[in-house]
């Protein structure tokens, strides 16, 4: 008879909806992987959590070394971003934070992405790699209508 183990599970980092409202609406920060893990795959931003940070603490920093941005609210959702990830062979599981930037904030890459841009979200639906996204952007812009939204939490770093 063999021992049967579970497939591990990790929560390591955050997966971040970066928003702006824009004259025409509100715009969704799509990034296209550089060559690293999946690159060219387009999505959301990530980031991993460092020692003893609180996840508004690893959204702040993370998108300052990613995209040059920085955070005027931040909220968690109930949405929870969870796949398999065979690098580590573990099953991930991410909160969604939705991060709200300033309409005239200006994008500058790191090396980890190799493009952006900002979009409606029906369009950014079509440009996303993986359908966990295409819901989320579901949700969250349906939940922009009253935003902010009344399932969101507030958070600060």
């Amino acid at each position: 008879m063999q021992d049967h183990t579970n497939i591990g599970i990790v929560s390591p980092g955050v997966n971040v909806a970066v928003i702006k409202e824009d004259y025409d609406g509100w715009k969704f920060l799509i990034l296209k992987r550089a060559e690293e893990s999946y690159g060219g795959y387009w999505g959301f931003m990530t980031g991993s959590k460092s020692g003893q940070e609180t996840v508004a603490q690893v959204v702040v920093r993370e998108l300052k070394e990613e995209t040059g941005l920085a955070p005027k609210r931040m909220f968690a959702t109930e949405y929870l971003v969870q796949f398999y990830e065979p690098e580590v062979d573990k099953i991930w599981i991410l909160p969604l934070i939705v991060a709200v930037v300033a309409p005239e904030s200006e994008v500058v890459l790191s090396e980890e992405n190799s493009e952006f841009r900002w979009l409606e979200a029906p369009k950014a639906k079509h440009l996303v790699s993986w359908k966990n996204l295409v819901v989320a952007l579901d949700n969250i812009s349906e939940e922009l209508s009253i935003y902010p939204a009344r399932n969101w939490v507030e958070i600060t770093a």
